[in-house]
């Protein structure tokens, strides 16, 4: 069926419940109309209109103060090559005073050089609206003109000023295939599957996926490796009560540890807009790194469940970083997780990953444990002692998953067979962070590689155990190749599981 003009002949009607009801007639083949409807919400929409993969986009255009204090007119875009960040371009005419300023010694600043932060024109004191024009390179100036192309960084309104909400947009994100419906608030009759909303500690996240993102946008953005912003977000308190800038900042950075945790990379909140009595009165133009997307970097999203699993784990990430120690924790952890998921030299991906269950072990047992720093040294003689009493405690079981082949070689030939996965992991991980003249350690590069995939599994457990998440996950290290459709398991110490077998091979 031709899909019908922009809300023509479409009747809307809202229910005593509140929610909004579009109505119109779909014909039969023998011409007869039948009435159907539908109750899907606009999807949000942004201050910045995201565009394609690998497209810049143009966040001002006009005069502005560049970091030296000079007046110049140009463009402040978000370029994505070769890294994301925010990018401006002008130029200005030459002065006989400019020629003192190119003499003048530069203060001496180490080995550092801050990123210059630009200032630029907001009549009414509101964020500039969006340019309708793409990025291009500006021309060449004239002889008599001054031009810059630099990194910048930008804050537009005060930070401590009372906002409603707040809108940002996700680079790189997810797809799901349990999304709620939402819809074209410029056409009611387009709707697409999209939306996630979560809450916890006193915030509501909503996430809603750009339309243009179909199966064939995913396919182009996991196979160019590229970047394009993929979701819409929303902060708001659950209590409908303001909040500021600076707090939007400190759970933007909470929101963003909880994306890494549930994708297996990294992505970030960009571009936050915040809003009061539907005007935009204060943004912030930051980047942060990000990783190409696919989403078998992650270990716990099954495509069929993957809005409901990213929604709790995130509510649980909310609620766990309230506390600033707690928050710690999990920056410093995640750091490990993230950097072997995303691909590193295998060896030092399970030297990484021993470090960051060596850390949550002493995080779980110490920081928040009964031991005291002095009773835990005296009970565990080595990292493996303080790692096993972890996984103990998470109810994972350590024989060597009957597929990982390479690694049974290892443990085959390590101590005559008689360590179990974890003590064989720990084995080849002391020959590079203890290296003893003699001690082979060379092992092969398939054997480096399941020993590190095995331990970065348990450290991404681990994770997930120091959240309190008690949902499903995919089992990622199951034999055979994993589809859509991929076998949830329980978390090994969810209610049900404690005292079963429970192993990384599900």
């Amino acid at each position: 069926m031709a899909e019908p003009e922009p809300n023509a002949n479409i009747q809307v009607t809202h229910e005593a419940d509140g929610r909004r009801a579009v109505t119109w007639n779909r014909y039969r083949p023998d011409g007869s109309a039948e009435p159907v409807s539908h109750h899907f919400p606009d999807t949000i929409s942004h201050h910045y209109s995201p565009r394609g993969a690998g497209e810049n986009l143009r966040l001002y255009s006009g005069g502005f103060i560049d970091g030296r204090g000079k007046y110049l007119k140009g463009d402040v875009n978000i370029v994505w090559t070769p890294s994301p960040r925010v990018h401006v371009t002008g130029t200005r005419e030459l002065t006989e005073d400019d020629l003192g300023d190119l003499l003048a010694a530069p203060a001496g600043s180490g080995i550092w050089s801050d990123i210059p932060e630009v200032l630029v024109e907001q009549p009414d004191n509101l964020v500039p609206p969006q340019p309708d024009e793409t990025y291009e390179p500006a021309e060449p100036p004239e002889a008599s003109h001054e031009s810059i192309a630099d990194r910048t960084v930008g804050e537009l309104g005060d930070r401590s000023m009372d906002l409603d909400s707040v809108t940002f947009l996700i680079p790189n994100g997810w797809d799901a295939g349990d999304s709620s419906r939402i819809c074209n608030p410029h056409n009611l009759l387009q709707f697409w599957p999209g939306r996630m909303t979560t809450s916890g500690d006193g915030w509501t996240v909503t996430f809603d996926r750009v339309r243009e993102m179909d199966d064939k946008a995913w396919r182009d953005l996991r196979d160019s490796a590229g970047a394009r912003f993929t979701h819409i977000g929303q902060l708001t308190r659950t209590d409908g009560s303001t909040f500021t800038g600076e707090q939007t900042l400190q759970v933007l950075e909470r929101i963003r540890l909880g994306l890494m945790l549930s994708l297996g990379r990294r992505t970030s909140c960009f571009l936050p807009v915040g809003y009061r009595n539907g005007q935009p009165v204060w943004t912030a133009w930051r980047t942060l790194p990000v990783d190409p997307y696919t989403r078998m970097h992650s270990h716990w999203l099954s495509w069929e469940t993957a809005s409901a699993q990213l929604g709790d784990i995130l509510a649980k990430v909310l609620d766990f970083t309230a506390d600033e120690v707690r928050r710690e924790a999990l920056t410093h952890a995640l750091a490990y997780y993230v950097t072997t998921n995303t691909g590193i030299d295998s060896a030092l991906g399970l030297g990484l990953a021993i470090s960051g269950l060596q850390l949550l072990s002493y995080f779980h047992f110490v920081t928040e444990g009964s031991y005291s720093r002095t009773t835990w040294e005296a009970a565990h003689a080595n990292t493996e002692a303080e790692v096993r009493e972890l996984l103990n405690a998470m109810n994972v079981s350590m024989p060597v998953p009957g597929h990982f082949i390479n690694l049974a070689a290892v443990q085959a030939r390590t101590d005559g067979g008689q360590r179990d996965a974890l003590g064989t992991v720990i084995s080849m991980r002391n020959h590079i962070v203890h290296p003893v003249r003699g001690r082979p350690g060379n092992h092969k590069l398939r054997e480096w590689a399941e020993a590190s995939i095995l331990a970065n599994y348990w450290l991404g457990l681990a994770l997930l155990h120091l959240v309190n998440y008690q949902g499903d996950i995919r089992a990622a290290l199951a034999d055979g190749i994993h589809h859509d459709g991929d076998e949830l398991l329980p978390v090994p110490w969810a209610p049900g599981t404690i005292g079963t077998t429970w192993s990384a091979g599900g």
